[in-house]
């Protein structure tokens, strides 16, 4: 049966509620939630299922999303696809909002093969599978369109393929949107801008590596003590995605909003190994098909929510500075370092991302 959480529907952007930062290293849940007994799991059936067919295929999912994220509304849609595509003979059961505990958990479920499948950010996923943390080099890409070049080719099917090291396959890479400064003090074109800022970093040594290259004092915050530690003046700023900002309701405590293209926040649709494999060869085709060619809508989800996004955070009385402003270059320069540190652990794909764009 298709179950898809009660409360998880196909639904417009709700852009006022809370949740957690989509894009973190420490895998929490969105909604603060734990794990949980199975008995608890909050899951409807949705029109369409094929609750008394014994041949019908089900397909646990986990993720972190509330309804009103695009993750969550990409995973509903892509499982009404997934349904219609196999004939009704496949269906998806969601678990969002965390229930199933937060994303490094699911990781950790989906390599032993105690959950099937999950839609999982990048930092998680790459304490994995550790080639994937190119992707998250600051600075690295020019546009999405820069971005999607490099994902939907080569270069993202080498990276997907790293994913059977760790039992899993990776059947598509979806996205949270770039990561752009914000703060309550000035706009930030430069890197002088940072300089005597405190900016809120999660745990991870490139992002931390990143705001000390900038002049910024990086202070490791978990997503749920954010909102107060900046009202309390424990930080100046940080950096999020247009989505995550929103439904944090940061617009509340910050005045300004950087489109600097800090760091591309992707997400990984990934399943078990050993799940793969036990399905019919049909099947594992269309997932395959499936995970990437949907990848471009939930993309364009993402992209229309953060049109509506930004025009809120305007309303609400933010200055938000174009990309074009910015001045990337000297950005650039400033982060050399942390090439310098980090990018020989990638191999060639740095130069090989970089090119694309030429």
């Amino acid at each position: 049966m298709v179950a898809l959480t009660s409360s998880f529907v196909l639904a417009g952007c709700g852009i006022d509620s809370a949740s957690d930062d989509l894009d973190t290293s420490e895998g929490e849940s969105l909604t603060g939630a734990e794990t949980i007994d199975e008995e608890d799991l909050d899951s409807d059936e949705t029109e369409g299922s094929s609750e008394n067919n014994e041949d019908v295929i089900t397909i646990e999912v986990g993720h972190v999303a509330p309804p009103n994220e695009a993750y969550s509304i990409g995973m509903d849609a892509f499982a009404e696809q997934l349904l219609e595509e196999t004939d009704g003979n496949v269906e998806l059961s969601i678990y969002g909002g965390g229930q199933l505990g937060g994303e490094r958990d699911m990781v950790e479920q989906i390599s032993f093969g105690t959950l099937d499948m999950g839609l999982i950010t990048s930092g998680p996923v790459g304490n994995f599978v550790p080639e994937l943390a190119v992707l998250e080099m600051p600075f690295l890409f020019e546009s999405t369109d820069h971005v999607y070049e490099a994902v939907d080719g080569e270069i993202g099917d080498e990276l997907l393929g790293y994913m059977e090291n760790a039992n899993m396959v990776g059947l598509g890479i979806w996205e949270n949107g770039f990561r752009h400064f914000s703060n309550d003090s000035h706009p930030i074109v430069h890197p002088d801008d940072l300089s005597g800022l405190t900016m809120r970093t999660i745990e991870n040594d490139m992002h931390v590596d990143t705001y000390n290259a900038l002049g910024a004092s990086p202070t490791p915050i978990a997503w749920p003590e954010t909102y107060s530690s900046i009202q309390q003046g424990i930080v100046d700023g940080l950096d999020t995605s247009y989505g995550v900002f929103e439904s944090g309701n940061l617009f509340e405590v910050q005045d300004y909003y950087t489109e600097t293209n800090l760091y591309y926040a992707s997400a990984y649709l990934i399943m078990n190994q050993d799940r793969f494999d036990s399905l019919p060869e049909d099947i594992q085709d269309t997932l395959r098909t499936l995970g990437r060619s949907f990848a471009s809508e939930q993309r364009a989800i993402n992209q229309d929510m953060e049109v509506e996004q930004k025009q809120h955070m305007i309303d609400e009385g933010m200055e938000i500075v174009d990309h074009s402003e910015v001045d990337i270059e000297a950005f650039r320069e400033s982060v050399q370092s942390v090439y310098d540190r980090h990018a020989d652990s990638f191999g060639d794909y740095v130069e090989r991302i970089t090119n694309l764009n030429r």
